[in-house]
């Protein structure tokens, strides 16, 4: 009974199957060209039902990574763009206002000696830095005659977003908002950015036109030197910024790897990226209307035959002299890129001074902000055991020169050769200033205030001032530093120091006058 029971359900099952094949069969039948009706068979339907589940997991597989994009990332970028247009707009502004204050007292001093030229420059609805400043502070648009360079980290960014924005239907309902919101944040930004290069271009040919009519009526002025250092420090701050910007932190850089496995993605960024804009979409059709738009296009061998038979016109020593050419042309190349980045640029367009700058007014507060960890060590005495005394310490840049900073120390009794026991010596407070001699030597001077509660409780000598004496003493040190750089992840540069102790003869007891300490700065 129950061995009928199991064939009688293996033929349902098997007749349930054959009805299904046919079904699938009939419709794909119905999908396909008439002349292929007659030749649908199962193997066809089983490849169909494939190719619908690997477009199904596709899709799946592409919501699913979509999904994965962390809340992080779009808070953070969110972040970075608030940060970055907040910087443009204030150095905008600042900048704008000492050119105004200055191109004000230029126009005071013109009317006195060339009413003309005067007139010239600052009558007729000229444009001027005060005007421009109006407009700025009004919400007018400057940007009509001028565009942005062209920023791969922003089209890449923003290419990202969007299709974070197109995408919104497959993430979670946490993520919508703040999508839209950083999409608009970034349409913001991006004409920030075009009008802060308006700026820049007017800058540069308002600062010309100054120069050449207001110099031969205001010779040494001071204002005018103002005005072109100003000019280029803008410069100089604004690429800085945009660098800092362009960073890519972790997080965007764990998104762009999850994004570029999307095959969606992929073309999205090929259709709607502003390099696809510039230089049209790709495509990998090879139609014919790709090969007509290449076709008055030179290829490389023609581009090379071409020169070949220039060079060959030219008799046998042709080569010898286009190469010795190149060689020149390459060295005076090289000269001036090394003249720009001495001089703080980084680009041909540099806009390189007549004057010697100081690069840290272009860079932000953390910026100017250097760390450092040092450690010397004391013999012992008859009052105190052997020490090693560890500070860490932060600086700030002045200048390229100059560096001025506070930091605070940690003394570690070690007790002595014999007898190895650790302990408590006390803390200590620093104060210093460096100024840097040549490129990796400096002259260091130091004021500092280390407390002992051991020594608190000697006996003051006659003949010696309280005020070397107790749990406080003081030292005034005075030494040379040398910096090594180094390859490291964490560090800098090695610092060596060595430093003499102009106050040592009045500590009680009397310290070591020569100090030399070792540390890092990261």
């Amino acid at each position: 009974m129950r061995i009928s029971r199991l064939i009688i359900l293996s033929i349902l099952i098997i007749a349930v199957h054959n009805s299904y094949a046919q079904t699938q069969a009939s419709i794909l039948q119905n999908q396909l060209p008439i002349k292929n009706k007659t030749t649908v068979t199962d193997s066809t339907v089983h490849a169909y039902n494939n190719s619908i589940r690997k477009k199904t997991d596709k899709a799946i597989e592409e919501e699913q990574t979509v999904q994965d994009v962390p809340a992080k990332y779009v808070k953070n970028v969110n972040s970075k763009i608030g940060q970055y247009n907040d910087r443009l707009t204030k150095k905008t502004e600042k900048s704008l206002e000492k050119l105004s204050k200055w191109e004000t007292k230029i126009q005071s001093a013109l009317q006195k000696t060339s009413p003309q030229t005067e007139q010239r420059l600052f009558g007729n609805g000229q444009m001027t830095f005060t005007s421009l400043l109006q407009k700025l502070k009004n919400g007018e648009s400057i940007t009509v005659k001028y565009q942005a360079q062209y920023n791969a980290y922003n089209d890449k960014l923003t290419t990202r977003l969007k299709y974070l924005q197109q995408q919104k239907e497959n993430l979670d309902s946490t993520m919508i908002k703040p999508v839209s919101e950083v999409n608009k944040n970034m349409a913001e930004l991006n004409k920030e950015e075009a009008q802060t290069a308006a700026v820049q271009e007017f800058i540069k040919q308002r600062k010309k036109q100054l120069m050449s009519s207001a110099t031969q009526y205001l010779q040494n002025s001071k204002y005018l030197a103002n005005i072109n250092k100003e000019a280029f420090y803008y410069e100089a701050t604004v690429k800085n910024y945009k660098e800092i910007f362009s960073d890519p932190t972790k997080t965007e850089q764990t998104v762009t790897g999850m994004l570029g496995k999307i095959p969606a993605f992929q073309k999205f960024a090929q259709q709607h990226s502003m390099f696809a804009s510039l230089f049209g979409p790709a495509s990998n059709s090879g139609s014919a209307t790709d090969s007509e738009a290449l076709a008055d296009l030179q290829t490389k061998d023609q581009i090379q035959g071409i020169i070949q038979q220039h060079i060959s016109a030219g008799g046998p020593n042709a080569q010898g002299i286009i190469s010795q050419n190149i060689q020149q042309a390459q060295a005076q190349l090289n000269q001036l890129k090394n003249k720009i980045g001495s001089a703080g640029g980084g680009s041909s367009d540099a806009n390189i001074p007549d004057f010697k700058p100081n690069m840290q007014k272009t860079k932000t507060f953390a910026q100017r902000l250097e760390y450092g960890f040092n450690i010397q060590f004391a013999k012992s005495n008859e009052y105190v055991p052997t020490t090693a005394n560890m500070a860490l310490t932060i600086g700030y840049k002045l200048s390229d020169k100059a560096t001025v900073g506070l930091g605070g120390s940690y003394n570690l009794g070690m007790g002595t050769i014999q007898h190895i026991q650790f302990s408590s010596q006390g803390i200590g407070l620093r104060s210093f200033a460096d100024w840097k001699l040549k490129k990796q030597l400096s002259i260091t001077g130091g004021f500092e205030m280390n407390n002992n509660p051991a020594l608190s409780d000697i006996k003051l000598p006659s003949g010696i001032t309280p005020v070397s004496i107790g749990s406080w003493q003081q030292s005034a040190l005075i030494g040379l530093t040398k910096k090594l750089p180094i390859k490291s992840k964490y560090f800098k540069a090695t610092d060596i120091q060595l430093f003499y102790d102009l106050l040592c003869n009045q500590h009680i007891p009397r310290s070591q006058p020569v100090i030399f300490r070792i540390g890092y700065s990261f």
